[in-house]
């Protein structure tokens, strides 16, 4: 069962990571029968067909389509149909075709298309643009106002904003619902698109207008973007001599920062750890991998399967550990990915419990294929199981101690329930 999720924000703001789909089935039309009102139908089944196929040649003839229906066919997780993601990208632009849109413009839409007719969510066309804020996030800065946001309900809500940032200088809080961007509405708009128009040239103004709950009430506010310095990795020593860090996102050197926030805490007298995974929603699984390692002296962290060279794999612990201390991992709908890989491998190690709500459910492996135009394919090249080789897609993982935070107020008991077992050592 397909959910509507978070987008990642997070450092990237993570995931930010995320882009959404919309799904578009192929399907083929048949019928048979003689009276006259069937035969009618024949004549306009024939007539769609046939400019379905001048459509499907547009899009033959282009480099950038076949490029893309290329690297679809050859490394999809599961066998497609070329054929049939040709017609589906067809079918996709006679609507565009027909209002005379631009052979570009019709290339761009056919593939994406194209793969949504994979009924995948995680696999997606990314234009230029896309692209650009995805390598933004992924490197840990961006240029724009601080705040970390979900779709909730239709709506965009902020669920944190950062310290030391444009959002937080102004007034903004967690829970805000940004209701209008530029004076646009913006309630049911694809959260990418809004993050897209919040962000922007440092320097520039964004206006937005917020309801702040209980309030109905739009406050407006003009903020000035600026670069901001998303912070992955926080670290805290809590009452108990119990160690924090405090995990955003999954960076491509993420995993030597975990190695040095565990050795400062271990210097500070930290006797076990909390990680919190809290909305962080993936985004590179080798770091994830490497920083599980730290934990298990042996044993299957994760395993991939696919069918591209390389896509199967068995990923085990080595026979070094960086901490061998009791760990609390919390977890929440946020986490996703490669947050999921991590706590799953400690958790069916043996080596923690898990406390909060269950995670996302995002059992796939994405890979990005870049083209010369500068768009990208993002796809589903594998999908990955947990030590006891369960698949947790659209299932999530399970805490061991289920907490749900007060939907008002500031006191997180996610949290107090975490530091509570780690002092204990459960």
């Amino acid at each position: 069962m397909r959910r509507d999720r978070i987008l990642v924000a997070v450092a990237i703001i993570l995931s930010l990571l995320l882009v959404g789909s919309c799904f578009a089935i192929p399907y083929l039309f048949s019928s048979d029968g003689s009276s006259s009102s069937q035969d009618e139908g024949k004549t306009d089944i024939l007539v769609v067909d046939e400019e379905t196929s001048e459509l499907e040649e547009i899009l033959s003839e282009s480099d950038s389509y076949m490029d893309a229906q290329n690297i679809v066919e050859a490394n999809y997780v599961d066998e497609v149909d070329d054929d049939g993601l040709l017609y589906a990208g067809a079918r996709g632009i006679r609507r565009m075709a027909d209002e005379g849109a631009d052979e570009d413009v019709l290339v761009d839409r056919g593939i994406t298309a194209m793969i949504d007719s994979l009924d995948d969510p995680h696999s997606s066309f990314m234009s230029e643009e896309e692209l650009r804020s995805l390598d933004t996030q992924l490197s840990g800065r961006l240029t724009g106002i601080g705040v970390v946001m979900q779709m909730e309900k239709n709506e965009i809500k902020i669920i944190r904003v950062l310290d030391g940032t444009p959002a937080k200088e102004v007034g903004l809080k967690d829970g805000d619902i940004i209701k209008e961007v530029d004076g646009r509405n913006v309630v049911g708009v694809d959260i990418n698109e809004v993050v897209t128009l919040i962000r922007g040239e440092e320097g520039t103004t964004v206006g937005l207008g917020i309801v702040r709950p209980p309030s109905s009430d739009i406050k407006y506010f003009d903020i000035v973007r600026r670069e901001i310095e998303v912070p992955v990795l926080e670290t805290e020593m809590k009452e108990g001599n119990v160690g924090y860090v405090r995990l955003t996102d999954w960076t491509q050197d993420i995993d030597q920062k975990i190695s040095d926030a565990l050795a400062e805490l271990r210097g500070q007298g930290a006797e076990s750890l909390v990680i919190d995974l809290r909305l962080n929603p993936g985004g590179y699984m080798d770091p994830a991998i490497n920083a599980a390692d730290m934990f298990l002296r042996d044993g299957v962290i994760v395993s991939s399967r696919g069918r591209v060279a390389g896509a199967t794999k068995e990923y085990m612990a080595d026979d070094e550990i960086g901490w061998d201390l009791p760990v609390v991992i919390l977890i929440d709908r946020g986490s996703a990915s490669s947050s999921e890989i991590f706590a799953a491998a400690l958790r069916e190690n043996d080596r923690c419990v898990l406390v909060g709500e269950t995670s996302f459910g995002k059992g796939s492996i994405q890979k990005i294929f870049r083209q010369d135009d500068g768009t990208g394919v993002r796809l589903t090249i594998a999908r990955y199981y947990t030590p006891s080789g369960e698949s947790i897609d659209d299932e999530g993982l399970v805490p061991d101690y289920l907490v749900k935070n007060p939907v008002v107020g500031e006191e997180d008991l996610q949290l107090g329930k975490a530091i509570e077992l780690a002092a204990t050592s459960f």
